[in-house]
């Protein structure tokens, strides 16, 4: 079996102190994968890491989700509730993974922004609490930074552009505006929550990153939910990804290339956790990098492709062959900066 597993937040994020960061950790398991495979550097964002393996371009989540939901056809946009938080000289943006959101407070929100915006053709849909739908009379004529590629990061360096970009940047700026001031999120501050005083407009295609000739996958193995509206999409079998290693076998059964995402760094990466980052990489160590290379060493695994994003976003090539390359160092994550 071939293994192409996806591992957002294996690199950290701010490359210029990754090794400062990396400093002391006792990774060997990993690092012999390091050393012995054939690396390779890989800059993509986090949507094009997702895409890139599924050898197909994104096609509209928001479209997707709507057909999904019963909403029919026309001009869509997620609009996901976030939390915006001003740090010197940068707004950062915090998804619904560091907050909770009921549906009466959902329904409560959206009741406003409906309101407001009536006028502009606009019309909120909450899928869930946490993931919203915005109808559009037309074509936004715009682009949009995917969700997943802005969170933790300066929400000013990701704006809306194109050709109308301008007039979604002040729409934006609207909505903004009502959510800041809304009862309820003077509610949700009173008891210690973060209040919810944006959306985060996304969802249109997402250009696939730049990578080698794409072998597809015969089943992916993940928990993101838009991932695997992605994965079905084009085709692909998908299931839920294996807490561990020890299952890996018994998920792929009789699969011969396997594309499994596990994002379990992924949270501490983008909210810059530098302690949470260290400890779950060793976890990560004992659950799967340990394991996957005695998969390995068996001939249980016949080649593992190990790929990151970010700006020491890499990826990696390991064959059983490889592992007999004694004359090649291990090398400590350190090194990938």
């Amino acid at each position: 079996m071939k293994l192409t597993l996806l591992m957002p937040g294996l690199s950290w994020l701010d490359a210029h102190d990754g090794a400062e960061v990396c400093r002391g950790l006792a990774l060997p398991a990993l690092s012999i994968l390091l050393g012995r495979g054939s690396r390779r550097p890989l800059t993509s964002t986090l949507s094009q890491l997702y895409q890139q393996p599924l050898g197909m371009p994104g096609a509209s989540i928001a479209s997707q989700l709507a057909q999904r939901a019963g909403l029919g056809a026309g001009h869509w946009l997620l609009a996901d509730p976030v939390h915006v938080r001003i740090d010197r000289d940068r707004a950062l943006l915090a998804d619904v993974g560091v907050m909770s959101i009921s549906q009466h407070e959902a329904d409560a929100l959206l009741l406003s922004l409906n309101q407001h915006f009536a006028e502009d053709g606009l019309q909120f849909h909450a899928l869930q609490p946490g993931r919203w739908l915005l109808q559009l009379p037309e074509a936004s004529r715009a682009s949009f930074t995917p969700l997943p590629d802005a969170v933790g990061e300066n929400v000013n360096e990701h704006l809306p552009a194109g050709e109308r970009g301008l007039h979604w940047s002040r729409l934006l700026n609207e909505m903004q505006m009502l959510l800041y001031i809304h009862p309820l999120n003077d509610e949700r501050e009173a008891r210690g929550e973060l209040a919810v005083n944006s959306v985060w407009l996304w969802g249109d295609a997402v250009e696939a990153g730049r990578g080698s000739a794409v072998e597809r996958p015969d089943l992916v193995l993940a928990d993101d939910e838009l991932l695997q509206l992605q994965a079905t999409a084009a085709g692909l079998p998908c299931d839920a990804a294996p807490y561990a290693c020890e299952g890996l076998l018994a998920a792929a059964g009789k699969s011969e290339h396997v594309l499994l995402v596990q994002d379990a760094l992924l949270a501490a990466a983008q909210y810059r956790d530098a302690w949470g980052w260290r400890e779950q990489l060793q976890r990560m160590e004992l659950d799967w990098f340990a394991p996957l290379l005695q998969l390995l060493k068996q001939g249980q695994l016949q080649q593992l492709r190990l790929l990151s994003h970010g700006p020491a976003g890499f990826e990696l090539t390991v064959s059983r062959p490889a592992l007999w390359k004694f004359w090649q160092r291990p090398q400590a994550p350190a090194a990938l900066y």
